[in-house]
């Protein structure tokens, strides 16, 4: 992108600069909490949320100060005024940073403070909670969790015009998406994917049997794959970086300053890490593809089309493209020298390819098939629904949780750690990001099904492990646009539709029922 000429509003001006501003104090904040998960002493722990509650507080105070409104009006009247003035990106960018303003002027900065004390401690409870398997210190977390959502949702919901208290906090997730739409999709796909289970799973009883891996994957060796494998995607480590931590997983930074963080590796599957790995990786990629030339580092139209559009990229690339023959057949020749293993039948691509494409209801979401993980979405998406809506307390999801798994997948948590607890996302806050996954889900498939045919030998480039061409198809037609237009705008402009469940359901028939 060329260099910008100045523009005519003074006013514009101004807040580009202030934009550029508090774009430099919400990277400052996403470093130092990735430094929370990663290498912080544990001394420090109260200091560093106090440090990120107040930047978030500071954030949000120069975001809806008065000066910002006043320039605001001025250059929406001058846009009105000179509408041949203003060029697509600009005109996005001040839509941006209205939006961002009015976001942020209905909620006052002790309710913003209080909200990033939660995003950040959560994650540590949520970590002890798990260690001890200890629910009543995660019920009276949630709790409280909770019922600070349900407050800063009524007044989104009130200035969002939404429907229901959580398809407002759907609007932070998924802009535009409405909660009948979202029903729609998920009735849909859960009538679809249900028929399809049983067929599958039937269908993979005449697969050869999966022999198990044989564990003793170094530590060494997991990490110097996963950061290879980011690498011929295209992630740039001189902008970024592969991390681990005890915490749960979480992307971040800037597309400068990436900063990746995987779950400390297990040395008895190294699948684990690797698709953790993708999974983040995916993330980065989208992160570091995003606009900042012209001027626009920091500028809202530099953002990302929110969380379905992110999960879409993580979930192409680790889901989809990680999970194909081809990449298999790729991966599996270099294994036996990483590991110093010899004629391993565990490490064949045949074997790896039905071991990642086995279909089996089980009770870790993070482990779930690529089938299956629809379920256990839908499952907490309708918790979150009556949850928000005081429907249901957090005393009565355990219980609801089991009832729904034995129901719908067969299975049955033994303890909460392999319920209620093991996701991070409630205790830190996300109400709302749940159905995401989904949706992202759903826009990799769509963008797969025209990567295919932009790319007519995609599949024999995954097998030589040339991945680049994908990420700059990914780069030219996703993330280089940043917030310009709307995700169901760009998803139409890049595939002909708008989103559709349908391209999923495609997806899990041609690849589970197909071959």
């Amino acid at each position: 992108m060329a260099k910008r000429k100045p523009h005519p509003s003074i006013a514009y001006t101004n807040l580009k600069s202030r934009f550029k501003n508090i774009g430099r104090l919400e990277a400052i904040a996403e470093i130092i909490s990735r430094d929370f998960l990663t290498t912080m002493p544990e001394g420090a722990y109260e200091g560093r949320l106090d440090q990120i509650s107040y930047l978030h507080r500071r954030i949000h105070d120069d975001i809806v100060s008065p000066e910002a409104q006043i320039h605001l009006e001025e250059a929406q009247e001058h846009m009105a005024s000179y509408p041949n003035l203003w060029d697509e990106w600009d005109s996005a960018n001040l839509k941006g940073m209205v939006k961002l303003y009015k976001t942020h002027a209905i909620l006052d900065h002790d309710t913003m403070e209080e909200s990033a004390r939660i995003a950040n401690e959560g994650r540590r409870i949520h970590r002890e909670c798990l260690k001890n398997n200890d629910w009543e210190m995660a019920q009276a977390h949630l709790e409280r969790v909770v019922k600070h959502v349900r407050k800063t949702a009524k007044k989104k919901a009130k200035f969002r015009n939404s429907a229901t208290l959580y398809e407002a906090l759907i609007q932070d997730y998924s802009p535009g998406v409405k909660l009948n739409e979202l029903w729609s999709w998920f009735n849909h796909l859960n009538t679809e994917l249900k028929k399809i289970m049983p067929l599958v799973i039937e269908r993979q009883k005449s697969r050869k049997p999966i022999v198990s891996l044989a564990g003793g994957y170094s530590k060494e060796g997991q990490m110097w794959l996963n950061r290879s494998l980011l690498e011929l995607l295209g992630f740039d480590y001189d902008r970024g970086g592969l991390y681990e931590t005890g915490h749960s997983p979480v992307e971040g930074g800037t597309p400068d300053d990436t900063r990746l963080v995987i779950k400390n590796v297990d040395t008895k599957n190294f699948l684990d890490s690797m698709k953790s790995a993708l999974h983040e990786g995916g993330h980065g990629l989208y992160i570091q593809g995003l606009p900042t030339k012209g001027g626009l580092s920091y500028q809202p139209v530099s953002f990302d089309l929110g969380t379905t559009m992110h999960e879409s990229q993580a979930l192409l690339v680790e889901m989809i493209l990680g999970r194909t023959h081809e990449f298999f057949e790729f991966l599996a020749p270099r294994l036996e020298g990483l590991f110093h293993t010899v004629r391993d039948p565990s490490l064949t691509a045949a074997n790896l390819y039905r071991i990642k494409t086995q279909v089996q209801p089980s009770l870790d979401r993070k482990r779930a098939d690529e089938l299956t993980y629809f379920f256990h979405i839908f499952l907490r998406f309708q918790i979150e629904c009556d949850l928000i809506e005081g429907k249901m307390e957090v005393a009565d999801i355990p219980a609801y949780w089991t009832e729904w798994m034995h129901d719908n997948l067969g299975v049955m948590p033994q303890n909460h750690m392999e319920g209620v607890m093991q996701d991070v996302h409630w205790f830190v806050g996300k109400f709302g990001y749940f159905q995401a996954y989904t949706l992202g889900h759903m826009v990799a498939a769509q963008l797969f099904d025209t990567l295919q045919q932009d790319i007519p030998d995609i599949f024999s480039r995954i097998r030589n492990g040339d991945f680049k061409p994908i990420t700059k198809w990914l780069n030219r037609h996703i993330h280089s646009k940043g917030s310009i237009k709307p995700m169901d705008e760009l998803l139409k402009d890049v595939t002909g539709f708008t989103p559709s469940p349908d391209f999923l359901i495609s997806h899990i028939e041609n690849r589970y029922l197909g071959e």
